[in-house]
């Protein structure tokens, strides 16, 4: 492995890298890595996490890593590490004296965070470990390469990470850069005993400490500096493999930045780059597979994206080219290369195509820091006119209520207009990607006039369909964006990836499949739309049986491996579509009711689970790995899923502007449920099954509340299209009166 610190997207798709470039084309792998951790992301939890193969953190004490002989405050390193841990130091080379901060820290993660996990498995299977190089500044120790390479006692036992490998020079900042000759010589020494060795060139971590001390063009002139002797170290590394003989020839190389730099962390920009890179006689055997077609873009089952790995699978991809099983603890999957057609399936069809591996990793780039940088605004605009309108209607009612001025129903058409739209804001994000492909890259009012003009535009045609039975155009709008996301899910979702309503893969909480956003507009607008539409066609028996069957279609999406498996979704779904299916046979909801339903949505889980095991045995999803540890009786983990779900939800509850749309919508529409009055009364008169819809809606929402991740954001989108229509069957209500 070869650690490269801060190194910029723009950098690594630029063409200042030739040997890379070349050793890339012979079958090799690139990509971004979202760079993610448990808490702050930081050098120190970058490099923590991408040891230990599950997102992790790290303190200040975690680049305080020595060689066993060096001296530190006066003491020999390997006495100091002695006294601190308790532990033998003979025979080790390098040691790590932050050892039970760095257990402090990921102590109480809801995962079971292993720091050192990847060393300990290289060791536990035989082989042995070395740390090469620092990132040392004038003012800190800086050598968090090591956190990659040691197994559990802080131990690495081949290296040197000492200031030895650093060259004084008076024209860098602060007079210290990488040495590579010494580098080598480190290299070469640990070699032929070493598994496993991570070189930590540092140069640009360096520069990116005192980015803010140094001008522009001189910082860009310095980082080409840099590139050049990183890049030229890669092209010796490639040699040394090449000229070794007979099987000791197979090396692989993974060059990965483990953090941004500083301006894009500030951004929160947590897409790094990374590259597999096969060397020798690996390197031989896939140039002459790959017919040097050039690089293949890296994916991973963890992302199933074109382009987009984590960095919690950096460490199975290693174990898996040394022929060592992961542990357990490790939540990534080992990469794979796709290739550049299998990225016109992350995008829509409009969307640029680019000419090679290397300016598909830049347009990926591109296009992801769009949406991160349009989410925030959009989202924000779409849920404050949601607690706009619904605050405001509420207002109006009670202010005709109490003081007799006139109801919202006396401005019934201007109402329905807002409502509509409201209702079309989700499918005019998700087709505005199809429709204006550049859209993303536009500035933030461009992109919002954009969405609000398509929605205006869907509402119109909502209306303009509906004009004869004034509720058709909520359900026909419905209706529409259930088949839109239907399609689109079952097409690999290329949709949803580029909507701002979709995930991020910076925030790298999905990257695959329905994300609780439209997860949750699915739901709602499927249990609005197909009973809004029993109301429409009262005598037709058989289509009641039609709505059962559009609900299984869509529970079968929320549930399919292939499609995604949105496991809480699935469990919202089928709740909402019980409660709302035993509503539609006027069935009372009691005690076996409840039961029904529950074993309705434990069959789904079970089936899903059963699929997912069956069809992706070595591979299986999140699901199909909690099913694994129920099966085992490992307890102790599926408790650290559920405390991440509680842990992220109450974070969510108070923190998240979804939140004050949830507890808007939910709170109005529970109100009116709940203990239903003459007005209600007469609303299930008028339209029963759509009321009974907005109940099921309702179960639903609290349903995803509490067994999704981020519940409250799927919960809050599905009382959205209920709580919108429900206040249109209100202003519809000519004998309006409390």
């Amino acid at each position: 492995m070869l650690v490269i610190d801060a190194l910029p997207v723009e950098d690594f798709t630029g063409p200042g890298w030739p040997h890379l470039r070349r050793l890339a084309a012979r079958g090799g792998m690139i990509g971004l890595m979202n760079a993610r951790t448990a808490g702050p992301t930081t050098p120190a939890a970058a490099h923590a996490t991408l040891g230990a193969g599950a997102r992790a953190r790290a303190g200040a004490a975690s680049g305080l890593a020595f060689d066993a002989d060096a001296q530190f405050q006066g003491r020999p390193a390997a006495e100091l590490y002695s006294a601190l841990t308790g532990l033998d130091a003979a025979g080790e080379a390098v040691l790590f004296l932050g050892l039970a901060e760095l257990a402090a820290q990921n102590g109480d993660l809801p995962d079971r965070v292993a720091p050192g996990a990847l060393g300990q498995a290289v060791r536990d299977a035989g082989g042995r470990t070395a740390a090469i190089g620092n990132a040392d500044t004038h003012e800190a120790f800086r050598r968090h390469g090591v956190l990659l390479a040691m197994d559990r006692r802080g131990t690495v036992s081949l290296g040197a990470v000492g200031r030895e490998t650093l060259l004084s020079d008076p024209h860098w900042p602060f007079g210290w850069r990488t040495d590579y000759d010494r580098l080598w010589d480190a290299f070469a020494a640990a070699a032929p005993a070493a598994n496993f060795i991570v070189i930590e060139l540092g140069d640009l971590a360096r520069l990116d400490a005192a980015a803010e001390l140094i001008p522009p063009a001189r910082l860009a002139t310095l980082r080409q500096q840099a590139r050049e002797g990183m890049d030229g170290f890669i092209g010796r590394l490639a040699a040394w493999a090449e000229n070794r003989a007979g099987p000791a020839g197979d090396a692989f190389l993974l060059v990965v930045s483990p953090t941004p730099p500083a301006t894009a962390l500030r951004h929160n920009f947590l897409l790094t780059p990374i590259a597999w890179i096969p060397l020798g006689n690996a390197g031989a055997a896939a140039d002459q597979a790959a017919g040097a077609a050039g690089p293949l873009l890296a994916s991973s089952p963890t992302t199933r994206r074109a382009g987009i790995v984590t960095n919690t699978d950096v460490a199975p991809t290693l174990l898996a080219a040394l022929g060592i099983p992961p542990p357990s603890a490790m939540t990534g999957r080992p990469l794979a290369g796709v290739s550049l057609a299998a990225l016109a399936r992350d995008g829509p069809p409009t969307a640029p195509r680019p000419a090679d591996p290397w300016e598909a990793v830049a347009l990926i780039y591109q296009r992801a820091v769009a949406v991160h940088r349009l989410r925030p605004p959009i989202v924000r605009t779409f849920i404050g006119l949601a607690i706009a309108v619904f605050v405001g209607w509420s207002g109006w009612l009670a202010a005709a209520a109490l003081l007799g001025v006139p109801g919202p129903e006396t401005r019934r058409t201007w109402w329905r207009w807002v409502l509509l739209v409201l209702l079309a804001a989700p499918l005019s994000l998700l087709l505005l990607p199809l429709l204006l492909p550049r859209a993303a890259l536009a500035p933030p009012p461009t992109a919002m006039a954009g969405a609000g003009l398509l929605a205006a535009v869907l509402a119109a045609l909502a209306a303009a369909a509906g004009r004869r039975q004034e509720i058709a155009s909520f359900i026909l709008l419905s209706l529409a964006t259930v088949l839109a996301l239907v399609w689109d899910t079952v097409r690999g979702a290329p949709l949803i990836k580029s909507s701002v309503l979709g995930y991020d893969p910076i925030t790298g909480a999905r990257f695959y499949g329905i994300g609780n956003e439209y997860m949750g507009v699915l739901i709602g607008t499927a249990l609005v739309g197909t009973t809004g539409l029993l109301d429409l066609m009262p005598r037709r028996p058989w289509l009641r049986w039609a709505v059962i069957g559009l609900y299984a279609l869509v529970a079968a999406v929320l549930a399919a491996p292939s499609l995604g498996v949105n496991v809480g979704g699935t469990i919202a779904a089928v709740s909402g579509f019980a409660v709302a299916s035993l509503l539609l046979w006027r069935l009372r909801l009691g005690w076996r009711q409840g039961l029904l339903a529950a074993g309705l949505v434990l069959g789904a889980v079970a089936g899903a689970a059963a699929a997912d095991l069956a069809l992706h045995p070595d591979q299986p999803s999140h699901l199909g790995r909690a099913a694994e540890l129920l099966l085992a009786g490992d307890w102790t983990a599926l408790g650290h899923i559920a405390a991440r779900k509680v842990q992220l939800n109450v974070r969510l509850l108070r923190w998240t502007i979804w939140a004050q749309v949830l507890v808007v919508s939910l709170g109005i529409t529970a109100v009116a449920l709940h203990r239903p009055g003459a007005l209600i009364q007469r609303l299930e008169q008028r339209h029963p099954y759509l009321v009974r819809g907005i109940r099921g809606a309702a179960v639903a929402s609290l349903v995803a509340l509490a067994a999704n991740d981020s519940g409250v954001v799927a919960a809050a989108t599905a009382m959205i299209p209920a709580t919108a229509t429900l206040l249109y069957l209100v202003l519809l209500d000519r004998g309006f009166r409390l």
